[in-house]
């Protein structure tokens, strides 16, 4: 695969450029369009954090008291931030792997335990999709809400069962990819 930034040839599994760091990605399909979204929140969440925790420390050390629930509403939004980028971690193939089998098998054997190691990912992620589903139920049932703004809980808890979602569809998505590609080498 050749590089549309830098125009250097990279490996067909990579997703960012090793020389120029552009992402490899952009093909205008509906998971990028996914993945924009994302990163707008992403990075909305963030910037509510950064704001939320100066404006914390600005109001206790000059009027000695905060924004009711405002730490709380920081954890939440820490929720967000994680799952949203862990998200956009296994889009981009940068999530945690153990690279011992690269050593031990062939390309060819890597591929296949490529889509052995997406599929068992998948039958995961369904499981943590079903009980973080479960969990975010409960709160809605116990109707809770945060002191800042009255915020439902269950709505800022959402993110788990989502982001565990998008991460489960990434590695179909992925897997699927990759036994096509093994189906059209043999």
């Amino acid at each position: 695969m050749i590089c549309h930034e830098c125009g250097k040839e990279v490996e067909d599994d990579t997703r960012i450029c090793p020389i120029c760091y552009v992402s490899l990605l952009e093909t205008g399909s509906f998971f990028d369009k996914i993945a924009k979204i994302e990163g707008f929140f992403l990075s909305a969440c963030l910037a509510m954090m950064v704001i939320m925790v100066l404006l914390q420390i600005f109001l206790r050390n000059f009027f000695s008291s905060g924004i009711a629930g405002g730490d709380a509403i920081v954890r939440h939004l820490l929720l967000w931030v994680g799952f949203l980028g862990a998200g956009l971690a296994t889009r981009g193939g940068m999530h945690i792997r153990v690279d011992i089998a690269s050593k031990i098998l062939s390309q060819k054997g890597m591929r296949v335990a490529n889509v052995f190691t997406d599929f068992f990912s998948v039958i995961v992620g369904c499981f943590l999709v079903y009980a973080s589903f479960s969990f975010v139920k409960l709160e809605y049932q116990s109707a809770d809400k945060l002191l800042f703004m009255h915020l439902p809980i269950w709505a800022m808890e959402s993110i788990i069962p989502i982001g565990f979602l998008i991460i489960t569809l990434r590695f179909a998505s992925k897997g699927i990819e990759r036994i096509f590609k093994l189906v059209k080498e043999t």
